[in-house]
């Protein structure tokens, strides 16, 4: 690919700062989220409604996202999906009631979509084929130490402006506003690639929607990212809720937070060694398979040391995870719709996220929030198993 020529490669700094800064926003937004759903009065139910919100724009949005970005317009979509991204966190930081809380968070989901499809996109549309791998582990390693550095700073900054009487988190929100007003220099230099040449860079043609979802083995990638990512959710939207049932407070929960997404850190920084000695289809399998009984057990003990190297665990295996289905997907499509496979991915996983919560919140109010975890543990394996089934007879 000529987008390695001459300083082109200058991009992928640009854009690993950019996905660090926007990522600890976003991560350390939901943990907030939590807090300002009961800070309103709100309940599990409406906790598990305002999460599903998040994912409501990009459910829809994301394939022609993708379209966006595989014609050449990742730039474009890259600045806005900042911008939206600052403008969405003012509103979380000054909404007063549950509706204004709701409306932000959809805001917040659709920047998140439009920052993720273009940043996972630049990486086939500039990179050559060898360093595919590398460049997506490197851009999951950006996330993974965003999300652990934000979380540091949304609990710091809120629990010092909460009094006795509770949580305020506007401080906090306002506090991750100024995070990713950090990220528009990088945004705006990353180069723009101009759709004649980015299909003169990419072989093959455009590949329908219902052609992708044909092809083997895409479905059960997209499910184990789609299980993956919401466990996430889960654990992000309802640690808080168990941990204050037990007591815990919000620096206890940041802290158990930022175990997974260090863990996460560890297993992405080390990835491109771990796939010269380990199959990618034995580490697909861990992620989901592997990481359903720590997570089960989560709500059993409460005891925040124990709760401590659960989150350990599953940190380290989904932090294989994520990056290999990116990888798996990209190549199972041609490479014009590369970044509309990616944003595919993403559709399944916002879909998880819609789905979900909404049901985690049901059953939150029911039985309380340590169920949660057990029914998220359950798709974790039910999902391991549909990854052995497509990964067992192939190289992978």
């Amino acid at each position: 690919m000529t987008g390695e020529q001459g300083g082109a490669a200058r991009w992928y700094p640009h854009l690993w700062a950019g996905t660090l800064l926007t990522q600890a926003a976003y991560n350390a937004a939901r943990m907030l989220v939590s807090y300002r759903v009961l800070e309103l009065g709100g309940d599990g139910t409406a906790l598990g409604v305002i999460t599903a919100l998040f994912a409501l724009l990009p459910l829809v949005v994301a394939v022609p996202v993708g379209r966006a970005v595989d014609n050449g317009h990742p730039a474009g979509v890259l600045r806005a999906g900042v911008a939206a991204t600052v403008a969405a966190l003012l509103v979380l930081a000054l909404s007063g009631d549950l509706v204004a809380l709701a409306a932000g968070n959809i805001l917040l989901g659709f920047a998140q979509i439009l920052v993720t499809v273009a940043g996972q996109g630049f990486i086939p549309l500039l990179s050559d084929a060898r360093d595919i791998d590398r460049r997506f582990a490197g851009w999951a390693l950006a996330t993974s130490i965003g999300q652990t550095a934000g979380l540091p700073v949304a609990g710091l900054v809120t629990s010092a402006s909460s009094g006795h009487g509770g949580v305020s988190t506007t401080a906090g929100l306002l506090a991750l506003g100024g995070l990713a007003a950090l990220a528009l220099p990088s945004a705006l230099l990353m180069p723009v690639v101009g759709a004649q040449r980015a299909r003169a860079e990419q072989r093959g043609s455009a590949q329908s929607v219902p052609t992708m979802l044909a092809t083997p083995g895409m479905r059960p990638a997209m499910f184990s990212s789609l299980v993956v990512l919401t466990s996430m959710d889960v654990l992000a939207a309802f640690l808080p809720v168990l941990g204050h049932q037990h007591g815990f407070g919000v620096l206890t929960v940041t802290v158990l937070l930022m175990l997974r997404t260090g863990a996460a850190i560890v297993a992405r920084t080390f990835l491109p060694a771990l796939l010269r000695v380990v199959r990618r289809k034995w580490m697909l399998l861990a992620a989901t398979l592997c990481s359903a009984a720590p997570m089960a057990l989560i709500p059993v003990i409460p005891d925040p040391v124990v709760i401590g190297l659960f989150l350990v665990v599953v940190g380290l295996l989904w932090g294989v995870g994520q990056p290999l289905t990116m990888s798996w997907v990209v190549s199972l499509v041609t490479e014009r719709s590369r970044a509309s496979a990616l944003s595919l991915r993403l559709t399944g996983n916002r879909l998880g996220q819609v789905l979900v919560p909404l049901g985690a919140g049901g059953i939150a109010g029911v039985a309380g929030a340590g169920s949660v975890f057990l029914v998220t543990a359950a798709l974790l394996g039910l999902a391991g198993g549909f990854t052995w089934r497509a990964v067992r007879g192939t190289n992978m």
